[in-house]
C-alpha cells in the first residue's frame, strides 16, 4: 500500500519517466527489492496504480448499464450516458481522484504510448459494451457514426474533469463545475441529443430510393 501511494503521488508530481526505481523505493522507505516483488517493474507498479483507480469505476459504470438497458427509446440513450458520465465525474470528487486526473494528464503529455496501452487494457471491454448498447438503441446511425460521437463523448468527459476552472473563468462565476449534479444535468442531455441526431453523412441515393 505505501509503494501504490508513493507511486502514484511521485508519478502525478514527474511523470513515468521522471522518477527512478531507486527514488520510488527510497519515498516509500522500502528495500528496492520490493518494488521487483510485488509489481515486477516500475510499469507494473504504475499498471496497478491505474487499475485499482479504474476497477471501480468501471464496475459502477457496467452496474448503471445493465439499469439503463431495462428502459425504452431516449430515456434510454440518456440512461446509458449517465451511466458512463457519473462515475467518472464522481471520481473527481473521490479520494486521490484529483491526482489520479493530474496522473493521466501528465502521461498523456509525456508517455503517450504507455498512456494508450493502459487505457486499452482497462477501458477497451466496458467501453465496447457502451458502444454496442448505444448501437441498438440507435438503428438510425451505423456503428462508425455510434464511434465517433462516443469519442467525442470521452473528450467532453475528460475536459470537464480536468480543466473545470476555464468554465468558471469564462462564465464569470455563473457555471459551477465543481457540483456534479450541475454538471450532469447539463451534459447528459447535451449528449443525449447529440447520440440522437441523423448522421452526419447523407444515405446513398441509391439506398434512399430503395
Amino acid at each position: 500500500e505505501r509503494i501504490l501511494r508513493t507511486g502514484e503521488r511521485l508519478f502525478a508530481e514527474r511523470g513515468f519517466n521522471g522518477v527512478s526505481v531507486r527514488e520510488l523505493a527510497a519515498a516509500a522507505q522500502v528495500n528496492i527489492a520490493s518494488i521487483g516483488y510485488h509489481f515486477d517493474s516500475k510499469e507494473g507498479l504504475l499498471s496497478e496504480v491505474y487499475r485499482r483507480h479504474c476497477e471501480p469505476l468501471i464496475e459502477d459504470r457496467l452496474r448503471g448499464l445493465e439499469a439503463a438497458a431495462r428502459l425504452r427509446g431516449k430515456a434510454r440513450v440518456a440512461a446509458i450516458i449517465e451511466a458512463f458520465i457519473r462515475p467518472a465525474l464522481a471520481q473527481v470528487e473521490a479520494e486521490g481522484g484529483a491526482t489520479f486526473i493530474r496522473l493521466r494528464a501528465v502521461l498523456s503529455g509525456e508517455n503517450s504510448e504507455l498512456l494508450e496501452k493502459l487505457v486499452a487494457e482497462n477501458f477497451d471491454q466496458s467501453s465496447t459494451a457502451f458502444i454496442d448498447k448505444l448501437c441498438e438503441c440507435l438503428p438510425h446511425l451505423s456503428r462508425t457514426d455510434v464511434c465517433w460521437r462516443f469519442h467525442f463523448l470521452l473528450g467532453t468527459i475528460y475536459y470537464t474533469a480536468a480543466g473545470p476552472h476555464r468554465i468558471a473563468a469564462f462564465s464569470n462565476g455563473r457555471c459551477n463545475p465543481s457540483n456534479t449534479e450541475d454538471v450532469i444535468k447539463e451534459l447528459v442531455p447535451f449528449m443525449t441529443r447529440a447520440f440522437c441526431a441523423p448522421p452526419t453523412k447523407p444515405q446513398r441515393a441509391t439506398r434512399r430510393k430503395r
